[in-house]
């Protein structure tokens, strides 16, 4: 069984003045966290709503932490995190294109779109009948054509999104090739080199063999 001093920060029944996590004020928020590589894989804007958590000693304006909230920030703030998520009401995280980066529609109607819990364009283009009723005429349009929109938006997209990704498999083809052209251009230059050497050892070789036959002088008289 783990002992506990009177005083120890770990002791789950502590709550004395000494813990120093006391004089932290601590706040859970969420953010979306642009998803570069996703974004540059679908060519469209991809954000994940993630936790942060910020830490910061009050009336001390340098000594800030501020970072993706973990499981040991909730396990060492359970206050805090149990407040975040009493006002959250459950996990709110969305991954997709958030619904204000949608050229369609301006900020505040991307607001009234939030606010009945439509985060992406995702989750537009995937409404049920039953959900598009809940937008109205936020889209000052029909629901429906309103959700063909952000479909075509997407397949939009995903049809850029696979062109890039042609492109790109193209280039990379084409850059394989100049490499294999360069390789064997490099290859024709060390054969031609060696081949120039060899002709001038075989003819450095014909000059020597052919001075070997030549007849000597005649002894000199006695």
């Amino acid at each position: 069984m783990t002992q506990y001093l009177a005083s120890d920060a770990q002791n789950p029944a502590f709550m004395g003045a000494n813990n120093p996590d006391a004089r932290l004020a601590v706040q859970f928020y969420e953010k979306p966290l642009h998803m570069e590589f996703l974004s540059e894989k679908e060519q469209r804007p991809i954000y994940e709503n993630c936790v942060f958590v910020k830490i910061f000693t009050p009336g001390d304006k340098l000594n800030i932490i501020d970072t993706i909230a973990r499981k040991e920030h909730q396990d060492r703030f359970p206050q805090q995190w149990a407040a975040f998520k009493n006002r959250q009401g459950g996990d709110t995280g969305y991954i997709g294109t958030p619904i204000a980066e949608w050229p369609r529609i301006s900020a505040s109607q991307a607001e009234e779109l939030k606010a009945i819990k439509f985060f992406t364009v995702e989750s537009v283009a995937n409404a049920s009948d039953a959900q598009l009723q809940g937008i109205g005429m936020i889209a000052g349009q029909s629901a429906f054509t309103f959700r063909d929109e952000a479909k075509r938006f997407l397949m939009v997209a995903d049809a850029a999104s696979k062109l890039s990704e042609a492109d790109k498999k193209a280039k990379e083809a084409d850059d394989k090739l100049a490499e294999a052209k360069a390789e064997v251009l490099l290859l024709q230059k060390q054969h031609a080199s060696d081949l120039e050497e060899m002709r001038a050892q075989m003819k450095a070789l014909m000059e020597m063999a052919t001075e070997a036959r030549k007849p000597g002088r005649p002894p000199k008289a006695e």
